[in-house]
């Protein structure tokens, strides 16, 4: 298991460099070298079967792809909508199906993945614009239901923006947020680029990928430029190993000034998105654990 990760990984960052030629003016003729990249990082959904007892449908909300996870058995009425990671620029129901079933199953509650636009062919602000649309509209299908967010790396990007459109469009606010590895600062240009040893991801390579989104309006697009003056109940989760590390840290500063039941956990020897790698492993569990107890709150 841990050669065939190792090694899909390795091609992963390798398409990653290839990708990386593309300017951020969207040169067109390039586009098929990232959409191969998103091929191989789609094998991530591979790397474990998914959950069979989930069932999954598909449904076009707002012209957006979105997919229901629904368990066999359902604890609550609440509605939890995941936004995944992959840089802005990659990832999709495929990578994030298997993890997806498993943490329906786990947390026994339905889960709406969001299959928002992605970067360079759609830079900011369309990720944040088909999140904010889909959650809209879940919303006011659903008033009388507890809504959570949930995003992994990118994703927790794409959440807090959308977040940030959902207060000043007046909208029902989320009972909860989850940010699990997230990437929130565009300027790449934290301490912990530096200080940690991070197997999966580079300070070069996310500098890349932040200008394929943020492109002309990258300080606009950042998420760490963000000025919250309100937030529901808040839980970060992170792992030691994760150049993304002080994204998290920052963000808990921040949050806790704000919001009280804002909790920071931190995973030792953790990489990026420890669950998307292995759903079975003690911290992915505790992890699935602690989200449950959060949303149950």
């Amino acid at each position: 298991m841990t050669s065939i990760i190792t090694s899909l990984l390795l091609k992963i960052s390798i398409l990653h460099g290839i990708s990386q030629t593309i300017n951020h003016n969207m040169d067109t003729s390039l586009v098929p070298q990232i959409q191969e990249t998103r091929k191989f990082f789609d094998q991530l959904g591979n790397i474990y079967p998914p959950n069979e007892t989930v069932t999954i449908t598909n449904e076009l909300i707002d012209n957006v792809p979105c997919y229901w996870f629904t368990p066999p058995t359902i604890d609550s009425r609440d509605i939890i909508l995941f936004l995944h990671g992959g840089s802005y620029a990659l990832g999709s129901f495929q990578s994030h199906k298997a993890m997806i079933t498993h943490f329906a199953a786990s947390l026994k509650r339905k889960i709406l993945f969001v299959e928002y636009a992605l970067a360079p062919e759609h830079p900011f602000p369309q990720g944040r614009n088909d999140a904010t649309s889909v959650y809209t509209a879940i919303a006011a299908a659903h008033p009388d239901v507890n809504l959570f967010l949930i995003g992994d790396s990118a994703g927790g990007g794409i959440l807090l923006s959308s977040l940030y459109d959902i207060y000043n469009n007046h909208v029902k606010t989320p009972a909860g947020i989850v940010l699990i590895s997230a990437w929130l600062d565009l300027s790449c240009e934290n301490e912990s680029y530096h200080t940690r040893k991070d197997p999966i991801l580079t300070q070069e390579e996310m500098k890349k990928y932040a200008g394929y989104y943020g492109q002309d309006r990258i300080r606009e697009a950042d998420p760490s430029q963000l000025i919250f003056k309100q937030l529901p109940p808040v839980l970060i989760m992170v792992g030691t190993q994760e150049v993304l590390f002080d994204d998290s840290f920052s963000f808990y500063e921040k949050a806790s000034k704000i919001q009280p039941q804002t909790n920071l956990m931190v995973f030792e020897n953790q990489t990026h998105v420890w669950m998307l790698t292995d759903i079975h492993s003690v911290a992915a569990i505790n992890a699935l654990e602690n989200i449950k107890i959060f949303v149950e709150k």
